[in-house]
């Protein structure tokens, strides 16, 4: 009886150790697509945006044209934003003419997943004052942008609003 006790109670560490490996899988993946939908036209405006640089969940994205795709990348999944620097009627993606905006909300993958997030008028938020339904960033978004992409010299986050971009066209 008791040999049959050590046996049952091996077999169920044994069985422990299995459930808890399979939950532990370190290749967990994902597959993302990111879509710049800001030519959407199903939305009430579509913003001349060239997604220059962008990120999500740590893996960064080649320039994505106004209506184009990116190429798909892996991602180990989970929820974040994606976070992007967009030139304003620019495909060249000159510093002048960029901007750090974020998805409006969180993005998540699971495991075995292949997405495509989309980008557009509805689902993003950016740095100047709140115009057309444009939700403003997050500071905490926002300054991780800056720390992505130091380069673009955007201005600190009590300053945002005056990034060249942000001014009327007759200032």
């Amino acid at each position: 009886m008791q040999k049959l006790s050590k046996k049952l109670v091996m077999l169920m560490v044994i069985t422990l150790v299995n459930i808890c490996a399979c939950g532990d899988n370190k290749d967990e993946a994902a597959q993302v697509i990111l879509y710049n939908n800001f030519d959407n036209p199903d939305m009430p405006y579509q913003p001349l945006w060239t997604i220059c640089k962008s990120s999500y969940l740590g893996v960064e994205f080649a320039k994505i044209g106004w209506g184009e795709k990116s190429a798909q990348q892996e991602v180990k999944p989970g929820l974040d934003y994606v976070y992007m620097v967009a030139a304003w009627e620019d495909s060249t993606c000159a510093a002048e003419n960029c901007l750090p905006i974020a998805s409006k909300n969180e993005e998540e993958v699971v495991d075995g997943q292949t997405s495509t997030i989309e980008i557009n008028f509805a689902n993003h938020q950016g740095p100047c004052p709140p115009r057309e339904g444009v939700a403003p960033i997050p500071e905490a978004l926002y300054n991780h942008i800056l720390e992505l992409w130091p380069d673009y010299n955007f201005l600190p986050y009590a300053e945002r609003t005056q990034n060249t971009q942000c001014l009327p066209d007759d200032a």
